[in-house]
């Protein structure tokens, strides 16, 4: 693994930056912290909970830092990648190769300045929320904050009370939520006690706050209730906030709400907007001069210090060129059109593979089990288990390359396409789903929720995949002796039992066991009680119910199983009215 940042963390580093999903869901699914100190951590605790993972698994002998990628090249002959690496450390260039590419720069890791006229000739103190210069003091200084996303709304309420004036620059509005979990604050030494000592106090809380993350991606589905509820209530409680006509007219979105990023802690924030020493430029920065920035009507507004809270470059092209058969260069070819396979891996770019590439799910629930096994951390793990699947095959078998087939990734994306019909997100917003334009691409998230994602990715479906073997394909059966024979401490006859295991495990009846189908309360679908305005509340969950009820009659429940414990469950299929 090369990185070139020296401490290979999270490139957002903004003054006391904090993140906005509850601490004790930004963690590996599998490798739970009890200690947090805040119920939002802080950058520098998730750089060392990071940290104390690779050290407690051994990792960094895996970790070249200060190397940066320059360029790959696949070879057609040798069946591998050929790669160019520069050490920062000594200037040293390496040339290197590999089987298997795996490109895991994500998404978010290239800092978006505002491509802005005279951006090079102002001359105060100018600097970005994703490489923030934390030794440069903010105390009695006039400041200009650029920016109304997830950056720009941690960052004021953080400012405000130590500057002496801050403007800040809002081209477009943004839904805000309250809280999540609670109010950030810090734990108290006898809740952290209480985590440490009883590891079931933790998992109570992780598995109550991603349960509700969970439960509301219809939020994300034009007309539906949840997105009603959703609307009414954000919009009653940010006008409550504001309590300003004009201020409402400007901050409350008129598009859907999930368009672009919902700020979790965003009352905090609106509440900041409202202070003295905080002024509302309603529009786009003009141009920078020597002094500070205009605003669209030329009006100059001096500043010691910019500060840009205008996020990432999220198109998704390489940061360095990765050259495919044919002298294919993935820059150019994504410069104008996307191409991703389940947000893993691209057509005809064989034996490579990307973490967080497009059309992943990073905005339909928690994230990191989906990476893994949205927080965010579920997807890399859900990401890494199915790349590993590829891996062990290459292993095993002489396989000479692998990669998606171009029609499959062509219906896939037209799968996206037509689903984006129906979904929020092409809406008329900026969102890193369409690189900040407005009805621009295809957004580039994954067309359903993360639960949904992680069914989906539990099978390589090999048929979507060219494989091209060196040799025999059944080579790999070898000698015809099983690898239980060569084993001395196997069970010769593990087949053998007193019972059989059950019905065949169809693909419905094994989500349903993986997701422990029967052992909760039963829940009124695709609602969040948490999320209904408390004015016509009542109302909308009645029709809800009523909707739901007709859903079932009109035959959205396809058919119905029974497990080996007897319980039974239906099968859904989201109802056009969830």
């Amino acid at each position: 693994m090369l990185a070139e940042d020296k401490y290979a963390t999270h490139s957002e580093s903004s003054a006391r930056c904090t993140c906005d999903v509850p601490s004790h869901n930004y963690t590996y699914s599998f490798e739970p912290k009890h200690d947090w100190t805040n119920v939002y951590a802080s950058s520098a605790e998730i750089k060392t909970y990071f940290a104390d993972f690779a050290q407690e698994y051994g990792l960094h002998k895996f970790i070249k830092l200060s190397h940066r990628m320059q360029m790959a090249r696949w070879s057609e002959k040798d069946g591998q990648w050929h790669v160019q690496v520069d050490n920062l450390a000594t200037g040293e260039t390496i040339q290197n190769s590999c089987h298997i590419l795996i490109h895991a720069c994500g998404y978010l890791n290239k800092p978006s300045w505002p491509e802005i006229p005279g951006i090079d000739d102002y001359r105060g103190k100018k600097l970005h929320s994703a490489d923030y210069d934390e030794t440069i003091s903010l105390q009695g200084k006039e400041v200009i904050l650029i920016g109304n996303g997830s950056s720009a709304a941690q960052i004021l309420p953080t400012i405000q009370p130590v500057v002496k004036h801050v403007k800040i620059f809002i081209r477009s509005p943004l839904w805000l939520l309250p809280d999540i979990s609670s109010d950030q604050r810090p734990f108290t030494p006898e809740e952290i006690e209480k985590f440490v000592q009883n590891p079931n106090a933790t998992i109570k809380l992780r598995k109550l706050n991603e349960t509700t993350m969970n439960s509301i991606f219809s939020v994300y589905l034009r007309d539906s209730v949840l997105q009603a509820q959703s609307r009414e209530l954000l919009q009653s409680q940010m006008k409550k906030i504001l309590n300003n006509e004009y201020l409402e007219e400007k901050l409350i979105p008129s598009f859907a709400v999930g368009c672009k990023r919902v700020v979790p802690s965003g009352f905090r924030y609106l509440k900041a907007l409202l202070k003295e020493n905080v002024t509302i430029v309603h529009g786009a920065v003009g141009s920078f001069v020597e002094t500070g920035c205009t605003s669209e009507d030329d009006t100059v507004h001096p500043s010691e210090i910019i500060i840009c809270a205008t996020g990432f470059d999220t198109s998704y092209i390489p940061r360095y060129p990765i050259i495919g058969p044919n002298n294919r260069n993935m820059q150019e070819e994504w410069a104008s059109s996307l191409d991703s396979y389940m947000g893993v891996a691209a057509s005809e770019f064989p034996n490579m593979f990307m973490f967080l590439g497009p059309y992943s799910p990073v905005s339909n629930g928690p994230t990191l089990v989906a990476i893994a096994n949205v927080t965010n951390l579920p997807i890399p793990e859900t990401q890494a288990d199915y790349i590993l699947s590829f891996i062990d095959r290459y292993q095993t078998e002489p396989i000479h390359s692998l990669a998606p087939k171009a029609a499959a990734v062509d219906e896939f994306k037209a799968h996206v396409a037509t689903f984006m019909g129906r979904a929020v997100w092409s809406d008329a917003c900026r969102s890193s789903h369409n690189n900040h334009t407005v009805n621009g691409r295809v957004p580039t998230t994954w067309p359903g929720s993360t639960l949904h994602y992680l069914e989906a990715m539990r099978e390589q479906r090999a048929d979507d995949w060219k494989i091209v073997y060196k040799g025999n394909r059944f080579s790999w059966l070898g000698n015809g002796i099983s690898q239980t024979e060569w084993d001395p401490t196997s069970d010769l006859a593990y087949y053998i039992r007193d019972r059989d295991d059950g019905p065949w495990g169809s693909r419905w009846r094994k989500t349903a066991e993986r997701s422990r189908s029967g052992t909760q309360p039963r829940r009124e679908l695709h609602r969040q009680l948490k999320l209904a305005a408390k004015n016509g509340a009542e109302k909308n969950m009645e029709d809800g119910r009523k909707k739901t009820d007709e859903s079932e009659q009109n035959g959205t429940i396809h058919h119905r199983e029974t497990g080996r414990d007897g319980h039974s469950w239906p099968h859904r299929v989201l109802a056009e009215d969830a």
